[in-house]
């Protein structure tokens, strides 16, 4: 047997010990049996502490037919050894059997998510999908009840976006701001609308793509079929903490996944507690998943913005993120709004060539480049007359560097804040690798934050 996959059955085994919170002496005896079965070490216990849940399944899931099956026998007398199986027990052997075993019948996977501030329930059970599927979307619409009723006898809440974005939309705008702004009351009005529009237009696949994938960092929701994703309990592993989740597929008919996945884990354990959370028009819930949205949306973490050149306020900022960049002077603002111009063209090359024909039409070029950063440095309340002169290497570096000091201070509230920086690319053009759709504008000619193409100003200055 392999090192790797000792460590993985001590950890696996270790978790479901540690499960309940209660160590049996009776579980210790299996323990001992256990190592004594496959040969483990000490030196396998203590690589053991650098590995996720989810590592540890995923080489079992590979390892030989016999060495699951035996395993899986092993799991379950020792979930059993005190008499009782706890709920994360349960948890965890189920995701075992999907994951190791036909017994679901369908894709399964484990992972480990690094603690982010943020805590899911055990008890939700939240549907997700990377593009919208109509027929699992069909069976869940048309078996909506049954699978509510039957996930809160279990002990599970069954969560499922377009039902909760139905519920935020039976709340007014008005109302719903008022509430909002009364549980988180430091967000600006700008960053509570915003969140307000997609509580509105809530969508399981962007939920996956923006929330979890992007801003929790759980990548596999960014590609992701229709499945249940479950918390099956936490794990500690390179002195970090960790949620664990089973992502659970669904085939085209979801209820019988669903109804199989429910009474598999009821037939290891007796949930005594239903969960239910009312939800009636015009009541706000401020509990369990429809916290976590509103939490989830709210943080200020991972967040994909646009760009917002505003000269009104002679400030840039990222509205999404409800940041914007500090301590930049109207010469930086004006070169960062300049590249953003310029980069939907390729950019700006300011390597002088060596020949006279090639050097004639790069001052020309150049000429226009000085006109333009003139107008927008005026734009910012400075005098167009006064403007550096961004050609010299000596004026216009320090200004990149500094540019880039102040946006990598929102790296983690932004997601990727290196894609906000000014760049060389490999034909020595400077640019901002931003989509054009993410650059926004609002100047004194504008009645409201524009695109480019939608501003007289900004048209002029592309057109020069």
């Amino acid at each position: 047997m392999k090192q790797e996959e000792r460590t993985s059955i001590m950890r696996i085994v270790s978790d479901l010990i540690k499960a309940d919170a209660i160590i049996d002496t009776r579980e210790i005896k299996f323990l001992m049996s256990i190592k004594e079965k496959y040969g483990i070490k000490k030196d396998d216990e203590r690589y053991v502490s650098n590995m996720t849940l989810s590592q540890a399944i995923r080489i079992l899931v590979q390892a030989p037919e016999n060495l699951k099956r035996d395993f899986l026998n092993d799991c379950m007398n020792i979930a059993f050894s005190d008499d009782y199986c706890a709920r994360t027990e349960a948890l965890i052997i189920v995701s075992l059997l999907a994951t190791m075993t036909d017994k679901l019948n369908v894709d399964a996977d484990v992972v480990s998510v690094e603690h982010n501030g943020l805590t899911f329930e055990n008890a939700q059970m939240l549907y997700v999908e990377s593009s919208e599927d109509e027929l699992a979307n069909k069976s869940i619409r048309e078996n909506y009840r049954e699978i509510i009723s039957e996930s809160r006898l279990a002990g599970f809440d069954f969560v499922y976006l377009p039902q909760i974005s139905e519920h935020y939309r039976s709340i007014s705008h008005e109302q719903l701001f008022q509430i909002i702004s009364f549980l988180y009351p430091s967000a600006s009005e700008n960053k509570l609308n915003m969140v307000i529009d997609k509580l509105f237009s809530l969508s399981t696949s962007e939920f996956c793509k923006e929330q979890l994938s992007t801003k929790l960092t759980i990548h596999e929701m960014y590609d992701v079929q229709p499945s249940l994703f479950i918390k099956i309990g936490e794990t500690s592993a390179n002195d970090k903490e960790y949620a664990n989740f089973l992502i659970l597929g669904l085939d085209n008919d979801a209820i019988n996944t669903i109804r199989l996945f429910i009474d598999t884990f009821s037939t290891l354990y007796h949930s005594r507690e239903i969960n239910y959370l009312r939800e009636e028009k015009g009541r706000f819930v401020y509990a369990g998943f429809y916290k976590q949205i509103l939490d989830i949306h709210m943080l200020q973490k991972g967040i994909v913005s646009s760009i917002l050149i505003d000269t009104i306020k002679e400030e840039i900022s990222f509205p999404d993120a409800d940041v914007k960049v500090d301590k930049l002077h109207r010469r930086e603002k004006a070169l960062y709004a300049l590249l953003i111009l310029e980069s939907a063209s390729g950019g700006i090359n300011f390597s002088k060539p060596k020949t006279a024909k090639l050097l004639e039409r790069y001052n020309k070029r150049m000429a226009i480049v000085m006109k333009k950063y003139g107008m927008i440095y005026e734009k910012f309340g400075g005098d167009r007359k006064k403007a550096p002169n961004i050609e010299i290497p000596e004026i216009r570096l320090p200004m990149f560097a500094l540019i880039k000091r102040q946006i990598m201070k929102l790296d983690g509230v932004l997601s990727h804040a290196e894609d906000y920086l000014i760049k060389r690319n490999i034909y020595g053009n400077y640019c901002i690798n931003v989509n054009t759709s993410l650059c926004l504008f609002r100047s004194s000619n504008d009645a409201d934050v524009v695109h480019a193409a939608e501003s007289e100003f900004w048209r002029r200055i592309v057109a020069l």
